[in-house]
């Protein structure tokens, strides 16, 4: 091995030994621990627990696919046919040793497994269009119906090998059965005689050494002739073989021994049986443990929300609305602030300031961890796009005692190595950077470490209480400033991640609020430099107007949703309405031609009668009369239909409440237009140009609101049918449906989810549970529908 190879070698090993640490300081084994509980056998344990990040994109996408398809079969399908599954990989391997033997329960586990290979197998190949990655998966499980017929025949459930195993062995057992029933009736005559005689200590006899024996009082051993086969524990009783049976036991043992002969035999030949197919075994287990892992990770997505990622090829990080994995797993989804962040090309870099205890160290980890999860092949607590990074840490307090290392040697000692291994695939996170020294030289060092992280094109953030860190950042492109949110009228932390602003630390305020006496925070302003105090203020300004312009941006992002929404639904009524109006025109039309054709028809017939002159003339004027009366009435009708669609503008006017035919929404007409067949009318304060033969004018009506909300109320349906769908599509189209009826103030709606499995109506439930505009549910009464439809109060 030459130089380079060495020296590569070691690079390798101190970028596994940096990752191995970095995902120690992120608690990323605390999340499998978490995760593994979802497992069903100690085989998906053991791969949860060798999970970690790979650089694997393609195997990525297809095991986030793959625990995708886990989350609907869960959600929607029946359960999987697991029972059975177990570690049979040490028992399959004794195989292979020169004339090994398996026990009967070792081979009934293997049968198991066969089974199960074969169940999942088929499991999977009867359901072609939903599981496409998992039925390419499974489809290569070994299955082998002879092996596992053999198997079944010769042992019983209960690890015993049956007596039909083979024909030898029912022939024995037969012999054995005759001739222990002999041996039993010999026994008891003797018995009988010797107890009537108080030779023997109890009324019975037993085994001893595979041998029949009677249990005799020590003084008596000599009055019975037999083979003494020990003593009890007290010494009282001797186990004596009568010689009257010793024969018999002889032929007793002879074929048990025959017996055990042969089932050595049964087991050596499934055995070598099983052996041939070893190495098919071995992997369908893998396969079975893999699926155990996906299975794991599938329930851990539906408990605590996590979502598919999208791994790039590009070099982009998107996060928006993540949450600490820990933090959610004690607190619950609604017990955690999400936060949401980008890095790219033209920003690599965020820098977090504010207050201790607002939050900085857990974004941190919050970003770190779920990016560890995605590259590990498992959903994140949030939505997720990412390329494939190299994750290095350098967080809390690395003082060593034991290696003379202060908090700030031993942070350079991490950043020293991590600037030597990192790359541009590569994601650092360093909390507190450059503390633990002058704070001047802190940052001075600080930004040059910052400024190497931009120059290698690696993406990284870090977390500071250095104010001239902050104008560091704002004067480099590449970095964006950051922070936590702070509320200081509560004076409390609210942990908004808030991208785009720096913070302040707040420390004159904190130790205010614990007690500090005012003379001594007094005196310390004194020693803050202007510059500083303007930072302060500034940043302070800055962050009161971001939070009102968030809150317009917001507002007006409400504001574009309801009309948006108003618009779709008169849009869709004006189309229904001229579809209506169509009909009836075409109605119309038809009845005037009938109309026509029985006024042609009557008068040819009148004709026709004063020319044969069947009829008087006054009887002929008569019918005459009659019909066209009869005409005349389906005409008058047709003219009444047709008044809504004639021009109205004699009657409509310029500031008229007005309603559409087929809508008991009122509106007011803005403006007539020159043509005279159209208007502008304003509903719900979206103006709309109408055909006016649609207009129908009414009665203005003072528009209601609902106390305490700025949203009026519109027709928005209260009930949602999401049975069929997958459960991440049905929680899309729930929370659309609840963002609309909360608008609409509904104040309780029905989620019809069907009864099935239960499990989109557990992922419902759990949806609910974290919603923050749902007050309560319940299942349906039997009246409403049971247990397949949700009530739900916001």
């Amino acid at each position: 091995m030459d130089d380079n190879t060495i020296l590569a070698d070691n690079e390798h090993a101190t970028r596994d030994v940096l990752s191995a640490d970095s995902l120690r300081q992120l608690e990323f084994e605390n999340v499998l621990e978490k995760i593994k509980n979802y497992c069903y056998s100690d085989l998906g344990i053991e791969g949860i627990r060798k999970t970690y990040p790979v650089n694997d994109t393609e195997w990525l996408r297809l095991e986030h696919q793959r625990i995708d398809e886990m989350k609907h079969l869960l959600s929607k399908d029946d359960q999987l046919p697991l029972e059975g599954l177990s570690d049979i990989r040490i028992n399959v391997q004794k195989t292979h040793v020169e004339n090994s033997m398996l026990s009967p329960t070792e081979i009934l586990n293997i049968g198991d497994m066969l089974r199960v290979f074969r169940l999942i197998r088929g499991f999977f190949l009867s359901r072609t269009e939903n599981y496409h990655q998992l039925r390419a998966y499974a489809e290569n499980l070994y299955e082998n119906k002879i092996l596992e017929k053999h198997i079944l025949e010769a042992i019983d459930d209960t690890g015993e090998i049956k007596d039909t195993a083979t024909r030898e062995l029912a022939h024995i057992r037969a012999r054995i059965k005759e001739k222990s029933a002999k041996l039993r009736t010999k026994l008891q005559r003797i018995l009988k005689k010797v107890s009537q005689e108080e030779v023997v200590q109890e009324d019975f006899f037993t085994l001893r050494e595979g041998r029949f024996v009677l249990p005799v009082k020590s003084e008596n051993k000599y009055r019975l002739p037999g083979i003494i086969h020990g003593l009890s524990q007290t010494g009282s009783t001797v186990f004596i073989e009568p010689s009257e049976i010793i024969e018999m036991n002889n032929d007793l043992s002879l074929l048990h021994g025959e017996e055990n002969r042969e089932m050595r035999k049964i087991l050596m030949n499934l055995t070598a049986e099983i052996g041939d197919e070893a190495a098919e075994i071995h992997s369908s287990v893998e396969i079975m443990a893999n699926l155990d892992v996906i299975l794991a990770k599938a329930r851990y997505a539906l408990e605590f929300g996590g979502m598919k990622p999208e791994i790039s090829d590009e070099p982009f990080i998107e996060m928006r609305k993540i949450r600490h994995p820990l933090l959610v797993h004690g607190k619950g989804l609604k017990g955690v602030v999400p936060l949401s962040v980008t890095f790219d090309m033209n920003k690599r870099g965020h820098l977090i300031s504010g207050p201790n205890a607002g939050g900085k160290t857990v974004a941190l980890k919050s970003v770190g961890l779920n990016i560890a999860m995605a590259l590990s092949g498992i959903f994140p607590l949030g939505e997720c796009k990412t390329d494939f990074r190299n994750i290095y840490t350098s967080i809390g307090d690395r003082q060593s005692i034991e290696n003379d290392l202060s908090t700030f040697s031993s942070q350079m000692t991490q950043l020293k190595n991590i600037i030597d291994n990192s790359d541009q695939h590569s994601l650092v996170l360093v909390d507190e950077i450059g503390s633990g020294t002058d704070p001047q030289e802190g940052a001075a060092l600080a930004s040059g470490i910052l400024d190497t992280f931009v120059n290698t094109n690696l993406f990284f953030i870090a977390t500071t209480h250095q104010s001239s860190l902050k104008t560091y950042a704002l004067n480099r492109e590449e970095i964006e400033n950051a922070s936590l949110e702070f509320d200081e009228e509560k004076f409390v932390p609210t942990y908004k991640f808030l991208q785009g602003t720096p913070g302040n630390s707040y420390a004159f305020f904190l130790a205010k609020n614990i007690g500090l006496n005012e003379l001594v925070i007094s005196r310390s302003k004194k020693y803050l430099g202007s510059k500083q105090k303007e930072l302060e203020t500034s940043i302070s300004v800055l962050q009161k107007y971001r939070q009102e312009a968030v809150k317009i941006r917001v507002e007006a992002e409400q504001e574009k949703i309801k009309y948006h929404q108003l618009y779709e639904k008169y849009d869709e009524r004006i189309a229904k309405f001229n579809e209506k109006r169509d009909e009836m025109l075409q109605k119309a039309r038809t009845e005037a031609s009938e109309i026509v054709s029985g006024a042609n028809a009557l008068i040819e017939k009148a004709i026709k009668d004063v020319q044969e002159k069947e009829k008087s003339f006054a009887a002929i004027k008569k019918d005459f009369s009659q019909e066209k009366e009869i005409i005349e009435k389906k005409a008058k009708k047709i003219e009444s239909d047709l008044k809504k669609s004639r021009k109205i503008e004699d009657t409509l006017k310029e500031g008229d409440s007005v309603k559409m035919q087929g809508n008991e929404n009122t509106g007011t007409i803005v403006q007539i237009f020159d043509d005279g067949n159209s208007a502008l009318v304003e509903f719900g304060g979206l103006k709309f140009k109408v055909d006016i033969n649609q207009l129908i004018k009414t009665k203005p009506v003072k528009e209601k609101k609902r106390e305490g909300s700025d949203y009026v109320k519109y027709d928005i349906n209260s009930r949602i049918d999401i049975r069929g769908e997958r459960a991440e599509e049905a929680l899309r189209q729930l929370d659309e449906f609840l963002s609309n009826a909360i608008m609409s103030n509904i104040e309780e709606v029905n989620i019809v989810h069907g009864k099935g499995t239960g499990a989109l109506r557990e992922s419902v439930h759990l949806y609910l549970k974290h919603h923050p505009s749902v007050k309560q549910f319940r299942l349906g009464e039997i009246t409403e529908g049971g247990s397949g439809m949700t009530v739900a109060t916001l």
